[in-house]
């Protein structure tokens, strides 16, 4: 595995559930599809009793904290039907205790709906690339909170730890 990059970092933000889960489910080799929903390829999502939580990451790699939110059904979900539920959400996402900046991506139709039982979907992610020095050597904690804006109701919270190693140890030996 080489250094994970800027781009490889907004790919994973930015494709995952077009075409870069369809990569992942499909394609002989995960190391090139931007889904990362292994957490292999730089991703950093605040699932607790995940793979993510208790991870290392390396301090010279290229990371994008985020969390995605689908909404689907039969064949005749809609895309507006999806905006009417997805809109309303908001992520607030906090590292080390100060609440951080993050992008939303447009809603887009997801390309593989079946894996989580529907017949057609869509959905956004909400994060941020963070570049080597975003994020220190040491302990990170990571949270956040959705909330659907609309009723006021908490649809999400997460909390996770995480660390990132120094060059040539730990995390960074793999590459």
């Amino acid at each position: 595995m080489s250094r994970i990059t800027k781009g490889d970092a907004q790919a994973v933000l930015k494709a995952f559930g077009s075409g870069g889960r369809v990569i992942l489910r499909n394609g002989q080799t995960v190391e090139a599809a931007p889904a990362d929903f292994l957490g292999t390829h730089g991703s950093i999502r605040p699932f607790p009793n995940s793979a993510w939580d208790g991870a290392h990451f390396c301090a010279e790699d290229w990371h994008v904290i985020l969390i995605g939110q689908i909404e689907g059904g039969d064949a005749s979900f809609t895309r507006q039907q999806a905006a009417t539920l997805l809109d309303p959400i908001t992520n607030s996402f906090t590292l080390d205790g100060v609440p951080l900046e993050t992008n939303r991506t447009p809603i887009s139709r997801f390309l593989n709906p079946q894996g989580f039982g529907l017949e057609e979907a869509y959905y956004f992610q909400e994060g941020r690339v963070m570049s080597p020095d975003d994020l220190s050597v040491g302990q990170h904690q990571l949270s956040v909170t959705c909330v659907d804006s609309t009723s006021g109701s908490q649809v999400f919270s997460g909390s996770i730890t995480f660390f990132v190693d120094a060059a040539g140890t730990g995390a960074c030996l793999n590459a």
